[in-house]
């Protein structure tokens, strides 16, 4: 058996070193770059094969593993076709050998455009004390790198690993939202949907759960009582401050984070799963109210002569932000949007910061593509980050809250989302260390 890994990020790394170098396999590494020299010396002390451009070693596989962030269009897969190469992914090949040697293990899987790191982490976080769990997959800790003997795996699915992994088939499927995003990958918006609704098709065909926001009922247009939906009117749905299910019971949300907008269709999935795992109604809001969440995903940082500062540099797409903004409804705020837009429709976004907002800066590429709405006047435009930053505090007082929710992807002046918000951050601690 010849296996080769399609590109050599983080994921097939961690497979590789954790799984396949076990196995008595002929390994090959096919990328589209050249590797470093640790990992020359990693792949020759193990005899495995590479090659710095896609070429006579996938071509000789009997197995590619592709990388998610692999294009469609691109040299490897043309390749792969051309010879009929079986393929697979990282998360798809743990699956399955973890399925393999733990049978009874139970997997819950999470897609959706936003909200999919947070409502892992919640999940995970309110089964912990019940359960045996691995917490990983597409936020960053892969599923390969997980022991074989959890009880349960609660992972993050990206539409990516989705589209190359046809066959992983979770016990319990969550779809939190679905919003146009990653067009630049898929070749259409409902290549995209329907990557994440055949998740949840899937889990329901095999006797599984699935979880589903409520707006997406149209796409799941059958009825089965394996299939949830949570969300207005439905069986689990937000009631002040609280999450309420068709059974009456009542999950009261103690955590100020969590009372945000941006997360309550977070706080629904992971409760909905929680309570069919039987998980008790007052060990769900315990864990609740101990719940951190993410860094760059609505992260309150600091506070500065009465100004509050939010750190949600995650937000690169217009719902994200959106969600973010309409959580600071009735509050005094200044908006702070940068970064590369997505080719979105943003007229409803700019209506909200336009009627809500108390100023919008604007800076990076994102200034050009506001320009296009010239309903929108509520704004100013700075140069940087530091620049914009500076000019939200002097016009801030005491009550207001300042927050980096930038609409767009960073790459016009960061090297990712993290680098962003970590500069933003920054700046708010150098504010505070002048009080």
């Amino acid at each position: 058996m010849r296996i080769c890994l399609v590109g050599y990020g983080i994921s097939n790394e961690k497979l590789l070193k954790n799984i396949l170098i076990n196995e008595d396999v002929e390994l090959y590494v096919s990328n589209n770059k050249p590797f470093s020299e640790k990992d020359i010396l990693f792949f020759d002390k193990n005899n495995i094969l590479y090659e710095e451009k896609h070429g006579n070693l996938l071509k000789k596989s009997d197995l590619a593993i592709i990388s998610p962030g692999i294009k469609p269009d691109s040299l490897p897969i043309k390749i792969i076709k051309e010879n009929n190469i079986p393929y697979t992914t990282e998360i798809e090949y743990a699956w399955k050998k973890i399925k393999l040697n733990n049978p009874k293990s139970l997997f819950i899987a999470i897609t959706g455009t936003n909200g999919k790191s947070t409502t892992t982490e919640l999940i995970g976080h309110l089964i912990k004390d019940s359960y045996k769990t691995f917490v990983g997959g597409n936020l960053g800790t892969p599923l390969s790198t997980a022991d074989f003997n959890n009880e349960i795996y609660v992972v993050e699915v990206s539409s990516f690993q989705l589209f190359w992994g046809k066959n992983f088939i979770p016990e319990i499927s969550v779809l939190i939202n679905l919003m146009p995003d990653h067009l630049d990958w898929h070749s259409s918006l409902s290549e995209y949907y329907n990557t994440k609704i055949n998740l949840i098709k899937k889990s329901i065909n095999n006797n599984g759960l699935g979880i589903v926001n409520s707006n997406l009922k149209s796409y799941l247009n059958f009825n089965n009582s394996n299939l949830h939906f949570f969300g207005e009117n439905d069986e689990y749905l937000w009631k002040n401050n609280m999450v309420e299910n068709v059974n009456n019971i009542k999950i009261k949300i103690e955590n100020f984070s969590l009372q945000l907008d941006i997360y309550k269709e977070d706080v629904l999935a992971a409760v909905a799963v929680a309570l069919n795992l039987g998980i008790s109604k007052d060990l769900i809001e315990n864990n609740i109210k101990s719940f951190r969440t993410l860094e760059h995903r609505m992260e309150f940082v600091g506070e500065y002569k009465g100004i509050k500062f939010f750190n949600d540099s995650k937000a690169t797409n217009v719902h994200a932000a959106f969600s973010a903004y309409k959580s600071f409804r009735g509050k005094d705020y200044i908006a702070l949007l940068s970064g590369r837009p997505k080719k979105e429709d943003m007229t409803d976004f700019l209506l909200e910061l336009q009627k809500n907002a108390k100023k919008v800066i604007v800076f990076g590429e994102m200034v050009d593509e506001i320009k296009k709405y010239t309903f929108f006047n509520n704004y100013i435009i700075k140069r940087n980050l530091e620049d914009a930053f500076k000019t939200a505090v002097n016009l801030s007082k005491k009550g207001y809250n300042i927050i980096l929710s930038p609409a767009g992807a960073s790459y016009d002046l960061f090297k990712n989302y993290k680098e962003r918000g970590k500069a933003f951050k920054k700046e708010v601690y150098k504010l505070m260390e002048m009080v």
